[in-house]
């Protein structure tokens, strides 16, 4: 990233980039492959996003690869195959990254398949288990199903037993949705959400709200939730602020429903990020969960929904296409050789 604005006028490939230094407790590692994340276009045009930079910097949030450097605390990595996320969402796309949050890459997975899996399985987990407590019955509506983080909201949710309304935009990704388990997929493009999924519940509503999308349908999203459902309130891709402005409560108070926030960072959280609001998860929480994840890939319950595998040189056409929602799954790119 060389200045803010489109992807296509702000990216560009170099090759004298200086490589990072871990700190404590970080691992440097050669990558084979990392994701495209929403994040990064908000990121391109210097608008509002979880975390902001000033050019220059290099995108890039997950990765997989093998760990050649750490820092104190992080030697015994060195040497392994592992997935990661870049501190502050940043610099993964390179040949040489750092990462502060890392665990086992799962051996089963190719390094496009690893480079996929870290965000929206352990940003899906952390929502349906450890926020919404999803239980074997209950019915959870996933907004944006074709998308990274929805395709893996509803294997997981599958897997726990529960019944999936998947939302996607057009027939091709509502199919992608039901190839994965989804018992209704819904056409946001061609039915009403709230009427769909009153009829697929017998007017009940959904017990749990997965919406990784946020933005003007976060109300309608409230309209579809069972009498005490809870919300999970996951991202924020169609919010032009990034979900910082905020929604009137009003409608969530009338639906009688919870609103559960989510967000994928492991750290033992300092007060003054708390201050600022931030109040994360514990990096046990992190392996414990990393661990169900890769008990879920052994026994094939679960996998990363790969829309494309692209160069270095293709990324900048690549998130306009994200941003034109003209993808589903993962956009993955390969930088370096198979590790």
């Amino acid at each position: 990233m060389v200045r803010h604005g489109e992807p296509s006028t702000a990216i560009e490939v170099q090759d004298d980039v200086e490589v990072p230094e871990p700190g404590p407790g970080q691992v440097r590692v050669t990558v084979a492959a990392a994701s495209l994340n929403f994040g990064d276009i908000a990121r391109c045009r210097g608008g509002v996003a979880a975390v902001m930079a000033q050019p220059p910097f290099t995108l890039g949030m997950d990765l997989a690869g093998v760990v050649e450097a750490a820092g104190d605390g992080a030697e015994e990595w060195v040497g392994r195959r592992v997935v990661g996320i870049s501190p502050q969402s940043l610099g993964g796309l390179a040949e040489r990254a750092l990462a502060g949050s890392f665990f086992e890459a799962p051996p089963e997975l190719d390094d496009a398949e690893a480079a996929a899996f870290t965000l929206p399985f352990h940003i899906s987990y952390l929502a349906l288990h450890e926020r919404a407590a999803l239980q074997p019955g209950e019915t959870v509506v996933v907004r944006g199903g074709a998308s990274a983080v929805g395709t893996a909201a509803i294997q997981l949710a599958v897997a726990a037993g529960a019944r999936v309304l998947a939302i996607a935009g057009g027939p091709d990704k509502a199919q992608l949705c039901r190839d994965l388990g989804a018992e209704v997929a819904i056409d946001h493009t061609s039915e009403d959400v709230f009427d769909a999924v009153m009829d697929a519940t017998g007017d009940r509503g959904a017990e749990v709200i997965f919406d990784p999308i946020g933005g003007e349908q976060t109300e309608t999203m409230w309209t579809c939730g069972a009498l005490g459902g809870r919300y999970l309130a996951i991202g924020f891709n169609d919010d032009p602020e990034s979900g910082l402005t905020g929604r009137p409560l009003r409608k969530l108070s009338m639906a009688n429903m919870s609103a559960l926030g989510v967000l994928l960072a492991y750290l033992d959280t300092p007060r003054d990020f708390r201050r600022f609001g931030i109040n994360a998860f514990s990096p046990a929480t992190g392996q414990r969960v990393h661990a169900a994840l890769l008990d879920l890939v052994a026994a094939g319950s679960i996998r990363p929904v790969i829309g494309r595998r692209i160069g270095l040189d293709d990324v900048a056409a690549a998130l306009e296409d994200h941003a034109a929602r003209r993808t589903s799954g993962r956009t993955v790119v390969q930088i370096g050789a198979p590790s």
